[in-house]
């Protein structure tokens, strides 16, 4: 008896605009420095203080270090104006580097693009859109099943700020976009395993390795398998399955007894008898 992946067609998701340049934009970062007392593997006067990043006709500008963002019209009308509210402060050191922006997708019918902001020293991250008047709404740790999702208004009122399911990019955008696969896949591995990030970015992380090639996106997913989270060992299950690597069959079949039964349905999806 022989064990081989069941195929399942490319399901293309919504494009996230803007999202597509995460990996050269964070790589433009560099790895976030130490916090003080620690010893930074450069000066600060040699780390960029401000990122910049495109989301649909907007440009974005982040404080890096003290996590403050504004929004332009892509072609400078009207002037940088403020984005929401400056994070709390919750007494760390502040440090160039500190705070990541991400664009990750437009509203519903043209609607302002939403924005992710990270707190790379705790792991704390907030979600706005970028439009007037928006405020940051924080992603919170997760603790047992998700409240259920409040019903959308019809109209301009399905736009205001509330949860967001992070889509996967597509494999094209990703290799269209610019920089080498392995400075884009650092940053998504760093999402999957860095301690403190939001349950729902990991998940994310590991549904997104599929795009990449398997020789680059197999490891991490492979270790993503042992993840305390059900939820990123599914993903992961699944990404896998993408990918259709035999090697990886034992592993997945190795969860056939996980507790979670989620996880378990998760194996009998993937992995099937042939003759």
């Amino acid at each position: 008896m022989m064990t081989a992946l069941r195929p399942s067609p490319w399901t293309r998701t919504r494009l996230i605009a803007g999202l597509a340049s995460l990996a050269l934009a964070a790589a433009s970062c560099g790895q976030a420095p130490a916090p003080a007392g620690d010893e930074p593997a450069e000066t600060e006067s040699e780390m960029r203080r401000f990122q910049f990043v495109r989301a649909t006709n907007l440009l974005i500008r982040l404080d890096t270090r003290l996590g403050l963002v504004w929004k332009v019209a892509e072609n400078g009308d009207g002037g940088w104006s403020m984005l929401g509210a400056t994070p709390d402060d919750d007494g760390e050191p502040v440090w160039n580097g500190r705070y990541g922006l991400f664009a990750l997708k437009s509203g519903a019918r043209g609607g302002a693009p939403q924005l992710l902001r990270v707190d790379r020293g705790n792991g704390r991250a907030w979600l706005v859109r970028a439009q007037d008047g928006a405020r940051w709404t924080p992603i919170q740790e997760g603790s047992g099943p998700p409240p259920p999702a409040p019903t959308a208004p019809s109209g301009d009122a399905a736009e205001s700020d509330g949860p967001v399911s992070l889509l996967v990019i597509p494999k094209e955008t990703v290799a269209a976009s610019p920089g080498e696969e392995s400075e884009k896949v650092a940053v998504v591995v760093q999402a999957l395993e860095k301690e403190g990030l939001a349950l729902e970015i990991k998940v994310w992380a590991a549904k997104q390795l599929k795009v990449f090639s398997a020789d680059a996106a197999v490891p991490p997913l492979l270790k993503a398998l042992n993840s305390e989270h059900p939820e990123v060992v599914v993903a992961a299950i699944h990404s896998l399955k993408e990918l259709g690597q035999a090697s990886t069959i034992p592993k997945i079949l190795a969860l056939s007894e996980h507790p979670d039964p989620s996880v378990r349905e998760a194996v009998q999806t993937v992995v099937v008898s042939v003759p």
